[in-house]
């Protein structure tokens, strides 16, 4: 990230000047924005002035103004003075300072510092208290040096632990020596003085402006056309991490724009799912054509299988089948044919759903849910997901092939689920897996026992009474665990809308309302985890991660399988709040 090389001025506001936090209404906000984004010629049409309460603000301001162009990492600049207004200009002029004439701002993110917390400590390895992602981080007057949440993450400077990364602080300043040579002398300081702050955040890419809390905005009253945006943009994330001969990118890793050589063919047939299910909505022809290079890509995976019944078959990958695999990739192709009618691929689904077959005892229990190939050798593996997943792609192939035989493993399979494995669990022991609930929403609607809607609202509870409702944190709500992830949360999600289909088809509107209370909440959450453009802003390569869901609001991590359940929940709501109808999904 180039910077300036230019001795720092020492500022005349620091953050022992900061005393009083400055109130800012969305108006005032929106001004503020709109006022630094004309004067740096972003993109903006609206009229570049300051509210009067602002103009007259005199008391000591500090700001942050972060530019990018969308393609590099962010710029960051820092202002100080009394009042606002002055320490917006001189931010202003600092920024405009190390911008090249030919550099054209796109996106424009402005921190104004609100509470400050000095701390006077030994200069050791033990952590800091404040989170990172939280609080910056700033260094004694002299220094100059100061860093915002996002940059201590995007680059480490503070680590999981919250203890300071020396070694990365040292290369982040790298391109402005004499901060560096700051920092060296604070290394060899035996005592530090050290500054956490909290900020007001504003983004805006001169055609809206936004609030933000930990780098990312935060999500209330959901419209149909916002999920929908997300959907599509997951999908183009998931369009370009595909290449040519239909392999997936399937980590990623954004801090250090690195790609690990690691793959999971059971995930990238659920992901050929995701796409053909955004495909289904939007009939973008990229999405199919992605499709179709995915399934060749796992076609050649797919090896018979001699058993007692004809031309059975299984996904091999590293010399193993996994019960999962086989459902997941049934579940894909099926979706497939569903969609284009092009049968050349139901030979196969037939055959991967006879494997399936061979491995299900009397009991329903599925014996097999990892096995060497080809010698046969059954794991010890046992997945809680595994058997949901094929009770799904028995009624998927049963929709191809009318046989009442699918119907009869899948059926055989959920009573064992429910009456056996589950049978004396209390609803907050459950499982809560989503593609259960899947197979038990289509199950039903064939073989109308009660046991199986009833247990779909068993879930369903368990998934609602284990909801972050009031969590200590403002951007956890709806989410699960603490510290709440991305995925868990939207294949729960997932699960709810299945179950939330039944619920309202068969005269449960009470449950229904619940979970779709539930459904909003879990979704909300999720579109945080979402990479948009003042998420990546701080990244190497911004452009990489656009859309893409990373692993949790601290963990830029991506892969294919996060986008995966994130795309298929919110079309789950997005189906619902645009249609209010229950589709077969």
């Amino acid at each position: 990230m180039p910077l300036s090389s230019v001795r720092p001025n020492i500022q005349p506001v620091w953050f022992d000047d900061i005393q009083h936090s400055l109130a800012i209404t969305p108006s005032e906000g929106k001004a503020i924005a709109n006022f630094v984004a004309a004067v740096i010629s972003l993109d903006s049409q609206t009229e570049a002035k300051l509210p009067t309460t602002l103009r007259e603000d005199n008391l000591p301001r500090i700001v942050f103004l972060s530019v990018s162009d969308s393609h590099t990492p962010a710029q960051v600049a820092l202002g100080a003075g009394i009042g606002v207004k002055i320490a917006l200009e001189q931010a202003i002029a600092n920024l405009q300072a190390r911008l090249s004439t030919e550099y054209q701002p796109r996106w424009l993110k402005i921190d104004i510092v609100q509470d400050v917390v000095a701390l006077e400590r030994l200069n050791s390895v033990y952590p800091l208290r404040q989170e990172r992602s939280l609080y910056g981080l700033a260094f004694e007057q002299q220094s100059g040096i100061a860093f915002l949440p996002e940059e201590l993450l995007a680059y480490t400077l503070l680590n999981q632990e919250q203890r300071l990364q020396p070694k990365n602080i040292t290369k982040y300043l790298n391109s402005r020596p004499l901060q560096a040579q700051e920092y060296q002398r604070l290394q060899n300081a035996q005592r530090l003085r050290i500054y956490r702050f909290r900020s007001t955040s504003l983004f805006t890419d001169g055609k809206e402006v936004v609030g933000m809390y930990r780098g990312h905005r935060l999500f209330s009253r959901i419209e149909s056309e916002e999920l929908l945006t997300a959907a599509v943009a997951g999908g183009q994330y998931l369009s370009r991490a595909l290449s040519s001969e239909g392999k997936f990118v399937y980590n990623y890793r954004p801090k250090k724009d690195e790609v690990p050589d690691k793959y999971n063919i059971l995930r990238h047939a659920g992901t050929i799912y995701a796409m053909l299910e955004l495909y289904e909505v939007t009939r973008e022809t990229e999405l199919l054509q992605g499709a179709q290079r995915g399934i060749n890509y796992l076609l050649p995976l797919i090896q018979p299988y001699p058993t007692a019944l004809d031309n059975a078959s299984c996904v091999v990958e590293k010399g193993y089948i996994k019960l999962g695999g086989n459902a997941l990739a049934a579940i894909a192709l099926a979706k497939y044919i569903e969609l284009t009618n092009d049968q050349q691929y139901l030979p196969i689904i037939l055959s991967l759903g006879r494997w399936i077959q061979t491995v299900q005892s009397k009991t329903g229990k599925f014996l097999v849910h990892k096995q060497s190939y080809p010698e046969g050798i059954v794991s010890e593996f046992v997945s809680d997901y595994y058997p949901g997943e094929a009770i799904l792609a028995m009624m998927r192939i049963y929709t191809l092939d009318s046989k009442a035989t699918w119907l009869d493993a899948a059926e055989a399979a959920a009573k064992y689920l429910i009456k056996v494995r589950d049978g004396n669990l209390r609803d907050s022991q459950l499982t809560q897996d989503h593609w259960l609930l899947y197979g038990l929403n289509e199950l039903y609607r064939h073989r109308a026992n009660p046991l199986y809607l009833n247990h779909a609202l068993r879930l369903a509870n368990s998934i609602i009474q284990s909801q972050n409702c009031r969590p200590q944190e403002l951007d956890w709500q709806g989410s699960f665990s603490q510290p709440p992830r991305s995925t868990p949360t939207a294949t729960r999600m997932e699960g709810l809308y299945a179950a939330y289909q039944l619920a309202k088809d068969f005269g449960h509107q009470e449950e229904a309302q619940a979970i779709f209370e539930a459904m909003q909440l879990g979704v909300a959450f999720q579109l945080q985890t979402q990479y948009r453009a003042e998420s990546v802003m701080y990244l190497p390569n911004p452009q990489r991660a656009l859309g893409g869901f990373h692993r949790s609001l601290t963990n830029f991590e991506i892969r294919i399988d996060y986008v995966q359940h994130n795309i298929s929940s919110i079309l789950g709501l997005f189906t619902e709040l645009k249609f209010g109808i229950s589709p077969n999904r």
